[in-house]
């Protein structure tokens, strides 16, 4: 239905959609109508704001930030603990020959201690060299 703008309120009522609305059968609403309408609005849970949404991201959030932070304050203030300690120094060798004789005690020790590890012909090229 295309109206000029130009139309009258007059002109209006004369449309013929209107003749066929009046035509039309009316609809009581029954008298349980109100009775169930209230009864559903309270039933109908209570819509959450927008902004208590996300307090609990926001929360969580936060809690973890501070955590992180506190960690990472007590590992920068936190000092390492100096512990006492024996180190054994190897004896210096001034000579490629100290070096090589160095070699062969341990090589022998070695062998003394897991004499399973080495073959017949190892252990023989140890004791002579």
């Amino acid at each position: 239905m295309k109206r000029d703008h130009e139309s009258t309120p007059e002109a209006w009522e004369k449309d013929p959609v209107w003749d066929l609305l009046r035509q039309s059968p009316s609809i009581e609403a029954r008298p349980s109508f109100t009775d169930k309408v209230v009864r559903a609005a309270r039933l109908e849970p209570t819509p959450t704001p927008w902004w208590k949404r996300f307090a609990l991201p926001i929360a969580v959030g936060g809690l973890t930030t501070a955590a992180t932070a506190a960690i990472a304050i007590m590992l920068l203030v936190e000092k390492p603990a100096v512990e006492d300690s024996i180190v054994e120094v190897a004896p210096a060798a001034a000579h490629l020959a100290d070096l090589d004789e160095i070699l062969r005690t341990e090589a022998l020790r070695v062998a003394a201690d897991y004499p399973a590890d080495f073959s017949d012909a190892e252990l023989v090229a140890l004791i002579a060299y």
